[in-house]
């Protein structure tokens, strides 16, 4: 069964891809690398091309989408050169649903994934991504901290 690694475009996910190359073993576990970009500021649902008009339109949109999809080719291509069967996944969704519904999708036996630092307030007024999504999946998460 597969294993899923939640990343964003930030340098927060490298330490993901770390730990996946560390406790997960090629040709046991394939890997799926999923990066969710929040759907208001999506120029595209999936990786495409962007015309001129788009550019123009939506300079900081297609610029964030673009980062998103270099993050994602960075993440897979590193897996697959540390010998994994790996495959990358970008959607345009709200991370939660984005995580929950891939790991159900794939049947996953294992999410990794980060995790920001919220002060208490802040906890309580909105949960945290991970804590969303460890109370929404029947599978183990592995959360690793996101460094200082």
């Amino acid at each position: 069964m597969p294993i899923l690694i939640a990343i964003d475009a930030s340098p927060a996910s490298a330490p993901l891809i770390d730990l996946a190359r560390r406790y997960c073993r090629p040709g046991e576990h394939p890997l799926q690398v999923l990066l969710a970009i929040d759907p208001t500021f999506a120029v595209h649902e999936r990786p495409a091309s962007y015309t001129e008009q788009e550019l123009e339109e939506y300079p900081a949109a297609c610029e964030e989408q673009q980062l998103a999809e270099r993050a994602l080719q960075q993440a897979v291509a590193t897996l697959r050169e540390a010998g994994f069967q790996c495959q990358g996944c970008m959607v345009a969704a709200q991370p939660v649903e984005a995580i929950v519904d891939k790991t159900r999708e794939l049947g996953c036996e294992l999410i990794i994934m980060g995790h920001r630092h919220l002060s208490r307030l802040g906890r309580l007024l909105d949960p945290s991504i991970s804590s969303k999504v460890i109370d929404r999946v029947q599978v183990p998460v592995l959360v690793c901290p996101a460094g200082d």
